[in-house]
């Protein structure tokens, strides 16, 4: 209750603060809700029901736009899935409470300033890696692939929705050049999980997240490069007594041409803090009338050893997932799902050989706005 009652007053506090002549025209809407099912053959790991949903408010200005961003979610199971094979189901578990409970909250709210048509910037709570790490057929969880290999680089140290600022320059030779400065410590990353230690950027270990790209994008292809840091306190996996910061540079690349569509991902990271020091992924999919197939694979891979009294974290993850995807009506889609995972969150079995966990998925969506 007392954090439904933080959410109204921030909103109401937003809506007040917006100057009369835009409170005259109406907000422009737009949003999902998303039931996953998933079974899985590992016997220690249970079956998994989740549900999420989503809800975009956009107020159009003469000069730029606000948007919020309202999410919620259900409580994972504490064994399941989405607890225990981390990444089979991105959808899943994406607003929790300190106590890990689903909960409903204000992810986004942000102004967009539109200083010309070349130039915008965009200011507030505010996902960073929708600017950064948008694929046209590998970042919707909701309507496309569900591993979390598929839905980004998970190298890029990105902060979960965070205080930040985003700067985009379109060049006059056609590239786009981004570039974004940030808490290194979104809503999710601070432990107590609240709006008031999201608003303490100064608290002890925290840092600054930057990152910059350069895109170049026509309607049959995209390709982007950049590079990333995170200055938080990071413990070295080699060292318990030294710290330092996380670096990387990534690669997207995607193509279409008429019904077939391929994008792939590539990233590097600083090993001595990031478990995985390299990655690479490619998907595919094939679109005809209402079905879309989709296909992908990838791989991290380990860099460091950790040093711990535990068995060490030392093999590399691999992901395969194929989805079908029906729509029932322009708004309504239900698609069936397999994954398979090889050695999950970088760990092998226990007499080292890989550990392959198979996942079966259903999922229905629903689309509006």
């Amino acid at each position: 209750m007392t954090k439904t009652r933080s959410m109204v007053t921030l909103i109401s506090a937003f809506i007040a603060l917006t100057p009369l002549t835009t409170q005259a025209s109406s907000w422009d809407f737009s949003g999902g809700v998303v039931l996953t099912h998933q079974q899985t053959d590992e016997q220690q790991v249970a079956n998994e029901t989740a549900a999420s949903a989503d809800l975009l408010l956009t107020k159009q200005q003469l000069s730029g736009s606000w948007v919020i961003h309202l999410e919620a979610s259900s409580s994972p199971k504490t064994a399941g899935i989405s607890r225990l094979l981390p990444e089979a189901n991105t959808d899943a578990a994406s607003a929790l409470s300190k106590e890990d409970n689903g909960r409903f909250q204000l992810s986004e709210l942000f102004y967009q300033h539109q200083f010309s048509d070349l130039q915008t910037l965009s200011v507030g709570l505010i996902d960073i890696s929708g600017f950064f790490e948008q694929s046209r057929i590998a970042s919707d969880e909701a309507t496309q692939f569900l591993g979390a290999f598929f839905t980004g680089n998970p190298l890029i140290e990105f902060p979960d929705y965070t205080l930040g600022v985003v700067y985009e320059q379109h060049l006059t030779a056609g590239p786009v050049l981004r570039a974004a400065f940030a808490s290194s410590n979104g809503l999710a990353d601070n432990d107590a999980r609240s709006y008031s230690q999201l608003l303490t950027v100064n608290e002890k270990d925290k840092g600054v997240f930057a990152i910059t790209s350069i895109s170049w994008r026509q309607s049959d292809y995209l390709f982007r490069l950049g590079v990333w840091a995170n200055t938080a306190a990071h413990v070295r996996l080699d060292d318990s007594d030294q710290e330092q910061a996380n670096y990387g540079l990534y690669l997207l690349a995607g193509y279409q041409l008429g019904k077939h569509a391929w994008n792939v991902r590539l990233g590097a990271a600083n090993d001595r803090v990031s478990t995985a020091g390299a990655f690479a992924g490619v998907s595919y999919q094939f679109s005809h009338n209402n079905y879309v197939l989709g296909l992908a694979m990838a791989r991290a891979y380990v860099g460091q050893q950790i040093i711990s009294d535990e068995r060490p974290v030392n093999a590399d993850t691999q992901q395969y997932e194929m989805y079908l995807r029906y729509a029932i009506t322009p708004t309504v889609f239900i698609t069936a799902d397999i994954q398979s995972i090889v050695n999950s969150d970088f760990t092998a079995a226990e007499d080292q050989s890989n550990r392959v966990s198979q996942v079966y998925g259903a999922r229905l969506t629903w689309l509006f706005g």
